[in-house]
């Protein structure tokens, strides 16, 4: 497990749930773009989710059934919406590869790259989050919040 101390810096990403909950269940989250950024990220869940249908369009049929069953199967899942949920470690960025579709919950694409987190940790509670697009950047209150919820 990673060591976090509050004068490192962390950035916010936002996700559509059940996307979101799926990065404590070891997802490999996909983008259009690449980062060079490595680091904690704050894992935000958006203000409105994916309805059943552009899951389906999403991840196709065999992931939806995937999702929905590990919902119902696990406490990992808050399903909360417009809330910090969890953070982890942004730990590389690369080309997505057919061999990740599982993993990333999406048929491949060469246009995507993979964003593979570490260390992923629910909160102990939701923090209330207004996302936006891109990149946020987490205060220094929250950071020391965050801390003190995981003991980082």
């Amino acid at each position: 497990m990673r060591k976090y101390s509050v004068d490192k810096e962390i950035k916010a990403l936002s996700w559509c749930q059940p996307y979101a909950d799926l990065m404590m269940a070891g997802k490999i989250e996909t983008r259009i773009w690449k980062t060079n950024y490595r680091g904690w990220v704050l894992i935000c869940s958006s203000k409105k989710p994916y309805n059943i249908e552009q899951i389906r369009d999403i991840s196709g049929h065999e992931g939806l059934l995937r999702i929905a069953d590990l919902i119902h199967k696990t406490e990992r899942f808050t399903q909360k919406t417009a809330s910090a949920i969890a953070i982890g470690y942004l730990s590389d960025c690369r080309k997505m590869t057919p061999e990740d579709e599982e993993a990333c919950y999406v048929s491949y694409h060469p246009r995507l790259y993979c964003h593979v987190y570490e260390d992923v940790q629910m909160l102990p509670q939701p923090l209330p989050w207004k996302g936006k697009l891109g990149w946020g950047n987490v205060k220094d209150e929250l950071k020391a919040e965050i801390v003190k919820m995981l003991e980082l």
